[in-house]
């Protein structure tokens, strides 16, 4: 499958490129004619798959944006919260939300420290300085902008339904958001290095089901809305891609420099 789109691809690239309208772009203006057409370059992570990632982003920033500008100003989004807050707590049972508690510690900062500390003691035996770097910035980042979010958004936790008490402002959650980048990196780095297509599709699925649960866990608790668990998401998928795209240039960069050094 993955072939035969890119055989279309390169088909639709070749029939393009054939027509008036852009044989006279390339003549005029040559270097962005060919900047463009690198950026569908099947062969590199540094021409589709970089392009796709991007695309993505942007999707995912629109998506927050309107997001957040939903739980400012419109009072549908405010009421389905907390309609929601209300039946889980409505069926909140003891012994589970004494098993959520324990799972959302997973998505706490502590967790980014020991997990994080973990990972790095094995990218440092195996001399994988670039994903060391990729993964702390997209940690650093995350935990600016989740700073940044709340204090700007300032919107309060829900009343009189937590579990235990969190003493900062609720939009985006947190936890939703640590626990997409962290769990989200480090299954990327664990997909790199597999080779079976099962493994693959069961860490993946494994990955999401325990992001979700750590999001549903915030919501059941008390301590967050369901909008700001979505906001969490889709601003720690953010930063998830933004890893992603800088590990993928710099192990780029790496090989190029590799290839080019004469043998000895």
């Amino acid at each position: 499958m993955k072939n035969f789109l890119t055989y279309l691809l390169q088909n639709f690239l070749h029939w393009l490129s054939r027509q008036p309208l852009v044989k006279r772009v390339r003549r005029r203006f040559p270097n962005t004619y060919y900047f463009l057409v690198r950026r569908f370059d099947t062969t590199t992570f540094m021409g589709l798959p970089l392009t796709l990632l991007f695309l993505v982003i942007g999707i995912n920033a629109v998506l927050l944006s309107q997001l957040t500008e939903d739980v400012i100003e419109s009072e549908g989004v405010v009421m389905v919260d907390k309609k929601f807050t209300a039946f889980l707590y409505s069926i909140r049972s003891n012994w589970l939300s004494q098993l959520f508690y324990a799972l959302t510690q997973l998505g706490t900062r502590e967790a980014v420290f020991s997990m994080g500390g973990l990972a790095t003691i094995v990218f440092l035996y195996r001399r994988r300085y670039t994903a060391i770097l990729a993964f702390w910035l997209t940690m650093a980042g995350t935990g600016i902008a989740v700073q940044y979010s709340k204090t700007f958004i300032s919107r309060d936790r829900p009343d009189k339904v937590a579990f235990y008490p969190e003493h900062n402002f609720s939009f985006p959650s947190g936890h939703a958001t640590t626990a997409i980048s962290l769990y989200g990196m480090l299954a990327y780095f664990m997909y790199r290095r597999m080779r079976k297509g099962r493994q693959m599709s069961a860490l993946l699925l494994a990955t999401a089901v325990f992001i979700l649960l750590i999001g549903f866990s915030r919501i059941y608790l008390g301590v967050h809305f369901l909008s700001d668990v979505l906001a969490g998401f889709l601003l720690g998928a953010t930063w998830v891609l933004l890893g992603i795209s800088l590990m993928e240039v710099l192990s780029y960069l790496q090989q190029r420099k590799a290839e080019k050094q004469p043998e000895i």
